[in-house]
C-alpha cells in the first residue's frame, strides 16, 4: 500500500476485500517481519539458482 500510495481503505477496494482483511495483513506483516524477511531472501536464492540451471525440483 505504501508502495502504491493507497490508504488502507483504497487497498480494500482495489481488491475487493474488507477492510479488516486489510488490517490483519497489515497486522501480520508487521508482527512476522523477520519470517517474512527469511522466506523473501529463500525465494529470491531459489530463482537465483533456477536461472543459473542448478536447482532441481
Amino acid at each position: 500500500m505504501i508502495v502504491n500510495q493507497m490508504s488502507i481503505e483504497e487497498a480494500a477496494d482495489n481488491w475487493n476485500l474488507p477492510l479488516a482483511a486489510i488490517e490483519e495483513a497489515i497486522h501480520y506483516c508487521e508482527s512476522h517481519q523477520e519470517l517474512l524477511k527469511l522466506e523473501a531472501e529463500e525465494e529470491r536464492y531459489c530463482l537465483e539458482q533456477q536461472s543459473s540451471g542448478l536447482y532441481s525440483t
